[in-house]
């Protein structure tokens, strides 16, 4: 049998009198594999100076060391590809950027007659790997912000150290999105509207309006968000984790040591605009928003006081900071001008947009037809009224897909009939133009509610309703009614109806407790939650249990009452921790569905009560040790 010829040394492969580089690069990109912590890799690649050619290249986790690079150089000596006529041979030189590793190597590249030279990297070498960069990206990268002309490190050294003192601050604990505020740098010439954002646990940051009617355009339904975008670009400051920051922005938080609060708030300025670009603030925008971050936890704490009706009483003020320009003034107005009513909304601003994707959950109203025929059939013939008739078209309107075919036959409904509740509950959900009108509408349901069943039957049959199928489109409507009124801030009248409908189905089939269980919170009525929950102790439900331990250790602190309420609590879900104390963000689409104990409920659950743990001091930290 042939043997196969012994394998050649490095010293006996042919050798060329060219030269090659070794570039060793950290890729500007990330690999993100799932649950695990994000990393850039190094590319390792040697480039024939002479043909141009990639002559070899390598992936790696780490900046390899000396022997790494030293058998990647074999490999490449010995490297044959017919495809780009890449034979095995020396070269005459290798230079190396790392000086440090052109002198580790040159013994073992003396030993085989090539020179090691240190050298800076060629051009070529340097588009050729920006390529890559942008390939691997899918796009270019944002500029830094030393790039942006004017701008120096210590410039942007004090605007990270005003982010990270405004991310200590967290201002999103006591603001929500309507808290605008006029801020303006007459240093600068410059004036803007903010609304500090995160309330919601989704993202954290500025944003900034140059015109009011940018800020009242946020409050408008858009199909497309760049339909929000002004003309000469959205603006904002948010905080992001470290795969979110520009490269640039990254190499010189290395170099320069600038100040980052958290893993998650490396403070990120860019202005959006319209056709998707991303571009960087000018220097004026930067000093802006550092004179701003530093003033504006100063006029929340010190001018910023509750005016008894939820919300906080007009304010202004003048206030001098320091910043890496020097001291400035700056002027802020609470509130930054007058934001449309909240009756004047459109009825569906502020909802949740469904995923292009997502399939339609069948609308589970329209079972109600079926189960109504059967208790007809089985009640033996009865004349049918004309709400009966008018609630045979709710439930063809509720099958039927078409929104138009649905609205159709509500206004074919209430011709028959003016008491047909369900009409008025879909007109509001789907046709109802502001959120006025929908109140109108929800409220013109539930009086038809009323009038359809009649006083007595309220009387006889307190605490069976929805049980009874033709007691449903009253209580849908008045549902309707007190969800409404809740977003109106009208929070009393919501508490009233929510506890009527308790009244009358205690079996709450509707989950009504857990939206009067928020509200209860919202009006920081403590004893009132307390005393809801024990009605339902045996509820399990996040919402349910997460809740419990937050108001035992409201009441108590972090006593033994309320470390056994939390210890249950995470039994039942142990997902809701990681969405609650900021180790994991609140989506941005909330999933269609929950199940008990899993990642969704805790999802849902954190989205509704982020704001109450957030806003009872050391909450967080207790709900951080004990989930440990």
């Amino acid at each position: 049998m042939p043997r196969r010829p012994a394998r050649r040394g490095l010293s006996e492969l042919p050798q060329s009198d060219g030269a090659w580089h070794v570039a060793i690069h950290h890729l500007r990109v990330w690999v993100k594999p799932e649950d695990e912590t994000p990393t850039r890799p190094w590319a390792v690649l040697a480039l024939d100076l002479s043909s141009m050619m990639i002559q070899h290249t390598t992936i790696l986790p780490v900046y390899p060391e000396p022997s790494l690079v030293a058998e990647f150089l074999a490999e490449a000596m010995r490297r044959r590809d017919t495809s780009v006529n890449i034979k095995p041979h020396r070269p005459a030189t290798i230079q190396f950027e790392d000086e440090t590793l052109a002198t580790a190597l040159t013994p073992q590249l003396e030993a085989i007659n090539v020179a090691a030279r240190h050298a800076a990297r060629p051009e070529a070498v340097k588009n050729m790997i920006d390529g890559l960069e942008e390939h691997l990206r899918d796009g270019p990268e944002p500029k830094g912000l030393l790039e942006v002309r004017g701008v120096k490190p210590p410039q942007v050294g004090g605007l990270f150290a005003a982010a990270a003192d405004f991310y200590r601050a967290a201002l999103w604990d006591r603001l929500t999105d309507r808290h605008v505020f006029a801020v303006e740098v007459p240093e600068l010439a410059l004036k803007h509207f903010v609304i500090v954002m995160g309330g919601g646990g989704m993202e954290y940051g500025l944003a900034v309006f140059e015109q009011w009617d940018d800020v009242e355009r946020m409050f408008e339904p858009a199909f497309d968000m760049f339909d929000h975008i002004p003309a000469k670009g959205a603006r904002a400051l948010n905080y992001n984790e470290i795969t979110m920051v520009p490269f640039a922005d990254l190499d010189a938080i290395e170099e320069y040591g600038w100040e980052v609060a958290a893993e998650d708030a490396y403070p990120v300025p860019m202005i959006f605009t319209p056709k998707g670009e991303v571009r960087r603030p000018q220097r004026k925008q930067l000093q802006w928003y550092e004179a701003t971050l530093r003033a504006l936890p100063i006029f929340v704490r010190d001018h910023l006081q509750p005016d008894g009706e939820g919300d906080f009483a007009p304010a202004e003020a003048t206030i001098s900071v320091a910043t890496s320009s020097g001291e400035m003034a700056v002027r802020i107005t609470y509130p930054g001008g007058v934001l449309p009513d909240l009756e004047e909304l459109p009825a569906d601003a502020m909802g949740w947009m469904a995923d292009e994707d997502e399939i339609e959950a069948p609308d589970r109203r329209a079972m109600e037809g079926m189960l109504s025929s059967l208790g007809i059939s089985l009640g033996g013939s009865r004349k049918r009224s004309a709400v009966d008739q008018a609630q045979e078209l709710m439930y063809q309107a509720w099958e039927e897909r078409k929104p138009a075919r649905r609205i159709a036959l509500a206004r074919q409904a209430l011709d028959i009939s003016h008491d047909c509740a369900d009409a008025y509950v879909l007109l509001a959900e789907e046709e109802a133009k502001t959120r006025g009108d929908a109140l109108a509408l929800y409220e013109q349901g539930a009086a038809a509610g009323e009038r359809a069943l009649g006083k007595k039957y309220f009387k006889e049959n307190a605490g069976y309703f929805w049980g009874l199928i033709e007691t449903r489109p009253y209580m849908r409507a008045r549902a309707g009614l007190a969800n409404l009124l809740w977003d109106l801030g009208r929070h009393e009248e919501a508490r009233d109806h929510y506890r009527e409908l308790l009244r009358l189905n205690p079996g709450d089939n509707q989950g009504i407790r857990y939206s009067l269980l928020n509200l209860l919170l919202d009006m920081q009525h403590d004893q009132e939650a307390s005393a809801l929950i024990k009605e339902y102790a045996d509820d399990a439900m996040a919402e349910w249990v997460y809740t419990q331990a937050l108001l035992a250790f409201r009441q108590q602190g972090a006593g033994a009452k309320a470390n056994a309420a939390l210890r249950k609590a995470v039994k039942h879900n142990p997902y809701v921790p990681v969405y609650l104390t900021g180790k994991k963000k609140i989506p941005t689409r909330l999933p269609p569905y929950i199940g008990f104990g899993d990642e969704n409920e805790a999802v849902h659950y954190a989205s509704s009560y982020l704001k109450h743990w957030r806003r009872t001091p050391g909450a967080v930290e207790w709900l951080k040790e004990m989930a440990k």
